[in-house]
């Protein structure tokens, strides 16, 4: 701020001595066209025309700042001084009776005279006559010094006054600003893990909003991801209690086995219990899967190929039961998914036929459409489905033959998540033939190979 009223008092200073340098310079050349005529002396009305004029400003004048008909007081602070050779031959009343310029170099110069700093212009030329002339214009110092001064508090002071202001003003409104991100700051700090409900800032500004938005997004990410791992971690716990007991009974039986064949039939169940257990685990992981995709963004996918890919990898285990397996209908075929779902999907639906149809059955993969819908058939020609378990095929942990399967109960409700969040629909038709056969058919909105839907 002072730098600032130092550039302004200085910008100032250099204007005014232009301005006041000009009219000195101007003032003398007038007036030496007119004492050019002159000669020796000055009219004889001359000093008494002048003491006239000053006489009336001052009567008039009521102070310093007053205009009159005759001028203004201020040419108090002005005077000239006229030399022919080395005499002085013409003065203003105000002036010193003793010619004051310090050289005979004509231009601007700073002269001191009875106790005052005068600003000069001394204009040197010659008269008709060819003698030379001088002639001395004045100006107090003292009157610029009073207008640079008012000029530079006119300028400043409202500086000084009003930058203070507005640097309070400024700190308000900063801190009024930034209050609703305290508080933010402050609402976060003092979440936990196990409190991750929505912020709320009591008063949010239009910049904010979208953050808290964001975080209240992020916040509700992770509440689901912790819901999803706790209850991953609590079915995993419940489902792996049961096989683990009963492995370790095996275990302790085989070792307290009295006969080759008792430790046989120990031994055969803890792999069987193995095997049931990793059935288990690979039911949770898939299951981990599925949630962790659920919102992720859909893309066109063409499903066939996934059909054959998981087809694939099955056959081997079909073989080992003697069935066999087929994919028959189109080429091609595009609907909106998650393509790691998809898999999930299909997989499910294809090892449930190999697993509950039985030995020799045949199993088909058939694929259609139509003006708006894809359809997905996997047909088996094992036993029929009772109606008891048709109606809870798709609930959690529920298993319809524990003396075939050995997983969680898992696989179907999986299967009903991914089509519902796919918004398709799945039917059950068992018997599928006239008396035997199982029917699972899953029908998508359709989308065409370009991309449209």
């Amino acid at each position: 701020m002072f730098v600032s009223w130092l550039l302004v008092y200085s910008e100032a200073r250099h204007e005014i001595n232009e301005v006041y340098d000009a009219r000195l310079g101007q003032s003398a050349k007038t007036l030496a066209l007119s004492v050019m005529s002159w000669g020796d002396q000055p009219p004889d009305n001359f000093t008494q025309s002048y003491t006239h004029w000053l006489n009336a400003i001052t009567a008039n004048a009521k102070n310093d700042d007053t205009t009159t008909p005759f001028g203004h007081p201020y040419e108090d602070n002005l005077f000239f001084q006229y030399r022919v050779n080395d005499a002085l031959v013409a003065k203003s009343p105000t002036a010193p009776a003793q010619w004051i310029a310090t050289s005979d170099n004509p231009g601007f110069d700073m002269v001191t005279a009875a106790g005052e700093q005068w600003r000069t212009f001394l204009l040197v030329f010659t008269l008709p006559d060819k003698r030379q002339a001088s002639l001395l214009v004045a100006e107090k110092e003292a009157i610029r010094q009073e207008l640079m001064t008012e000029v530079s508090l006119t300028i400043g002071l409202p500086q000084l006054l009003l930058i203070p202001l507005l640097a309070v003003i400024v700190v308000v409104l900063v801190s009024r600003a930034f209050r609703p991100l305290g508080e933010l700051k402050e609402t976060i700090a003092a979440r936990s893990v196990d409190n991750l409900d929505h912020i709320h800032v009591s008063q949010p500004t239009v910049e904010l909003s979208p953050l808290v938005k964001q975080i209240n997004y992020l916040f509700s990410q992770l509440n689901n991801a912790w819901v999803r791992e706790k209850r991953l971690v609590s079915t995993a716990a419940h489902e792996l209690k049961t096989p683990l007991a009963v492995l370790r009974l095996n275990a302790e039986n085989a070792l307290s086995a009295t006969t080759e064949a008792e430790r046989d039939n120990d031994l055969t169940n803890i792999l069987n219990g193995i095997d049931r257990t990793d059935r288990v685990i690979q039911q949770l992981l898939m299951l981990s899967r599925v949630e962790q995709q659920k919102n992720t963004e859909v893309t066109q996918v063409d499903i066939v190929p996934l059909l054959r890919e998981q087809i694939a990898a099955l056959a081997p285990m079909a073989l080992t039961q003697q069935q066999s397996i087929e994919l028959e209908g189109q080429e091609s075929l595009w609907v909106k998914g998650h393509p790691v779902m998809l898999s999930v999907l299909f997989t499910n639906l294809i090892d449930n036929a190999i697993r509950y149809a039985g030995k020799g059955a045949s199993i088909s993969v058939i694929t259609s459409h139509s003006a708006n819908t894809v359809v997905v058939e996997v047909i088996d020609s094992g036993d029929a489905i009772s109606d008891e378990i048709k109606s809870r095929i798709f609930d959690k942990f529920f298993r319809g033959h524990t003396e075939k399967g050995d997983g969680a109960g898992l696989g179907m409700s999986i299967v009903k998540d991914i089509v519902e969040q796919h918004h398709a629909s799945i039917m059950i038709q068992s018997p599928y033939f006239s008396d035997y056969g199982n029917g699972f058919t899953v029908t998508f909105p359709m989308v065409s190979e370009c991309g449209n839907t």
